[in-house]
């Protein structure tokens, strides 16, 4: 038998959930067996990006200000 490992949580519990016709459910986490968690939508990747822009930015001016004075 094949060990199946929950792609979300790592667990390897899993049970049969009758209401999805037999299909393995993780116990920790309540994935499917086969399926990968959601990831991220690309517009709040693009929130972060303009975060961690800002922050070396603002870093950089920073870093300017010190060595000008």
């Amino acid at each position: 038998m094949a060990v199946t490992v929950c792609q979300n949580c790592g667990s390897r519990r899993f049970r049969a959930d009758r209401s999805m016709a037999g299909r393995l459910v993780c116990q920790n986490c309540g994935l499917a067996a086969g399926s990968r968690a959601a990831r991220s939508t690309p517009h709040s990747r693009r929130r972060s990006n303009a975060k961690r822009w800002l922050v070396i930015l603002l870093i950089a001016v920073i870093v300017l200000v010190v060595i000008t004075s």
